[in-house]
């Protein structure tokens, strides 16, 4: 799925004749420039007759080909490098769309020759149904010079149309780049392009492709972005290596979060076991199947098992979408799967591109979109995310194959180069916040959760459905997640929005400046979705006071579940599950702190909490101290045995909790007044007792508690002491 950042461009250095003129400046390819074929041609072509001319004049328009650079059936002589490793293709089982020839769908306009979007859908789409086989399976090539001494082989696949969960669009071109040492033939790097030019691609460094075998290229079904395989074990993405396996990627591996560590590569999500909704592609608000200017069946789009139509309509997520399987398998007559009697399905034509530049002058049709929610502090806004297709010898990385480049050890591996903007990177994890403590409990140690567990109102898991992600900025661009992970390269510095979206989910937001490196969305790379039935909405408004820089929303025993800056100015909306308890921390437009306490009683019949007016500042703090400290005391009584210790003495760590709720309610009458040295005796003295509560957890009687209700009181101890502290610290 090729998106908005490899699509046309203006300026001559990227237009057709911008990409000749780029192929004439490699000196001795010239003659070669018309076909695409660049050096890599000479590694199999023997060496010219002296009637020939020069060596840097190629060969003689009327010489006649190698007879064993000839397809039986082809014109054209392909090099026999670009034969050696022209990819196995294997395809999921409810794909559509398979490679294949545009030119049957050109019509000529005033604009000149032009692939229409409506001809190719229709007419591929009656093929396809008549025949039952994908029609006219071709992969076009074209070989560009990588780096002094390499080549890039590139494999351009092309699509009648693309459907997926982030996008859909008429026509669709994909890559696949096997960089390869010019005098040896050897290949160096694979890369297949994944989506657009803001997705990683799959990466392989040096890859072991011994005679007899070629490329294994994963498509992800309907939107066919593109994994290497190369461990063997196929049609199956490994993104990790196990003790017995290697993974199908050599992307650099990078800190998602604190708690995941992964390869920086799309992958495939069906591949990885997770299931993805596809989306059902509308035009002028009718179902494409439905469209008047249409001929095609509902069955001529992905499988409706995997399409949900409306994701907002959605309570909860869905659960029984169909895991990838494998379907057909498409390889060049060459391969060894051609003649397997378990190999391809169907082979198809391998031809140079060059001649579809003459062709062709431009691929067309309507736009499309789709609904993007966005959460606003009134109520969710739409977004549509378009993208349009893309021209390959329009494209940067047709000239510059490196520019397609995701890893930078990869680069480096070719050119020695190492260009900043492939470390401009967004990175972070979704996971859905559901009611129950048996999910991840990021602020509760595992020997605490038997003492939790009737108090922690939600935990955390892996979402059952694979989410989308969208980039809004002056440079869209979308993806989804991969095991709730997800990754965008070329983030351009300045002001983004990232918002989430899913299927019965309710969207998530917020705003973020890229000042280049690697940013960690949400707090530090963690995201929380939430079900849309179970949503609460925590809605605040700061227009009227101080401002809001930066919203932080922390559930009691999840941990963090949004951090970011609001969408809106000075207000924002956040989605929590109603059976959390949570506190909303504030940063407001002066650096200034401050914090409200939201519990399952501060929604309203219509799921909201709203705040009209929110405040920083001492008093705020103080305030929010008051009520964490009282729920505090509220768990240490419930995991208590006994208000009295082994002497008949009041319990010593329920004691020390009734003095520091009395001196936070003293701290908020005195900040009331506008006291601030009596608010800060009184917040001294909170920390005091709570600081005495710790010491008699760690002493020798531990206060009558076992370790699981010590692992559960000490650490909102030890946030109610930073709380006050910072309470301190600010203006009244």
């Amino acid at each position: 799925m090729t998106g908005d950042d490899e699509g046309r461009t203006d300026g001559d250095d990227r237009s057709v004749d911008g990409g000749r003129r780029r192929a004439l400046a490699y000196g001795g390819l010239a003659a070669l420039a018309g076909t695409g074929v660049a050096g890599a041609w000479y590694v199999s072509r023997p060496e010219p007759e002296p009637s020939e001319g020069p060596d840097d004049e190629g060969p003689d328009e009327a010489t006649e080909p190698e007879p064993d650079a000839v397809e039986s059936d082809e014109t054209e002589a392909v090099p026999a490098i670009v034969r050696r490793y022209a990819p196995d293709l294997y395809f999921g089982a409810l794909e559509k769309w398979y490679p294949t020839d545009p030119r049957p769908y050109v019509i000529e306009t005033d604009e000149g020759s032009v692939a229409d979007g409506f001809a190719a859908l229709d007419g591929y789409s009656a093929t396809f149904r008549e025949t039952g086989t994908p029609p006219a399976p071709t992969v076009f090539y074209n070989v560009v010079e990588a780096a002094e001494g390499v080549d890039a082989l590139q494999y351009w696949l092309y699509s009648a149309f693309d459907q997926f969960t982030v996008n859909f669009h008429w026509h669709d071109w994909e890559l696949l780049q096997v960089f390869v040492h010019r005098d040896t033939g050897e290949p160096l790097l694979l890369s297949a392009s994944a989506h657009s030019r803001a997705s990683p691609n799959n990466e392989y460094l040096d890859p072991a492709i011994p005679e007899g075998t070629r490329p294994g290229i994963l498509s992800e079904v309907g939107s066919h972005s593109s994994a290497s395989e190369v461990n063997g074990l196929v049609p199956s993405f490994e993104r990790l290596p196990t003790p017995e396996l290697l993974s199908d990627v050599t992307n650099d591996a990078i800190d998602v979060s604190a708690a995941v560590r992964a390869p920086f590569a799309y992958g495939l999500p069906r591949d990885e076991g997770a299931r993805l909704p596809f989306v059902l592609p509308e035009l002028d608000g009718v179902p494409l199947h439905e469209h008047s200017s249409l001929s095609i069946d509902r069955t001529d789009l992905v499988d409706e098992r995997a399409t949900v139509g409306s994701w907002r309509g959605l309570p909860t997520p869905p659960t029984d979408l169909p895991l990838r399987e494998p379907g057909l398998v498409l390889s060049h007559p060459e391969s060894r799967l051609a003649t397997d009697d378990d190999g391809a399905d169907a082979t198809y034509a391998l031809e140079p591109i060059a001649p579809l530049r003459e062709a062709i002058d431009d691929f067309v049709g309507p736009q499309l979109s789709f609904e993007f929610a966005i959460p606003g502090f009134v109520e969710d806004a739409i977004a549509s995310h378009i993208t349009s297709v893309g021209i390959p010898w329009e494209q940067d990385r047709f000239t510059d194959p490196l520019s397609n480049v995701t890893d930078p050890a990869h680069r480096r591996r070719i050119d020695g180069a190492e260009p900043a903007g492939l470390v401009n990177r967004v990175v972070g994890r979704v996971r859905q916040l559901r009611a129950g403590a048996d999910g991840a409990l990021d602020g509760v140690p595992d020997a605490a959760r038997d003492a939790v567990a009737d108090v922690a109102g939600v935990s955390l898991y892996a979402p059952p459905t694979e989410l989308a992600v969208r980039l809004a900025s002056e440079h869209p661009a979308a993806t989804v997640t991969r095991d709730g992970t997800f990754g965008l390269l070329h983030v351009e510095p300045g002001p983004h929005l990232l918002a989430v979206n899913g299927p019965g989910f309710a969207p998530i937001a917020e705003r973020f400046v890229h000042e280049g490196g690697l940013v960690r969305a949400g707090g530090d790379g963690e995201l929380a979705a939430v079900a849309a039935e179970d949503a609460g909405w925590i809605r605040g408004d700061a227009r009227e006071t101080d401002g809001i820089e930066r919203v932080r929303v922390v559930e009691d025993y999840a941990g963090v579940v949004h951090e970011g800056a609001p969408v809106e100015t000075d207000r924002f909306s956040v989605a929590v599950h109603r059976e959390g308890r949570y506190t909303v921390e504030i940063v407001d437009r002066d650096g200034r702190r401050g914090a409200y306490r939201v519990t399952p009683n501060s929604f309203d019949a219509d799921g909201e909490a709203v705040r009209d007016a929110v405040r920083t500042g001492k008093l705020a703090l103080a305030r929010t101290l008051r009520d964490e400290v009282a729920e505090l005391s509220a768990l240490a009584e419930s995991v208590s045995t006994s208000d009295r210790d082994a002497d008949g003495e009041r319990n010593p760590v329920l004691d020390r909790l009734r003095r520091a709720r009395r001196a936070a309610d003293g701290a908020v009458a005195a900040a009331e007044n506008g006291e601030e040295g009596l608010t800060d005796e009184r917040l001294f003295d909170a920390i005091s007792a709570l600081s005495e509560v710790r010491e008699i957890l760690a002493g020798e009687d531990r206060g009558g508690y076992d370790d699981a209700a010590i692992a559960a009181i000490d650490p909102k101890a030890l946030a109610g002491i930073d709380r006050a502290n910072e309470a301190i610290d600010a203006d009244l």
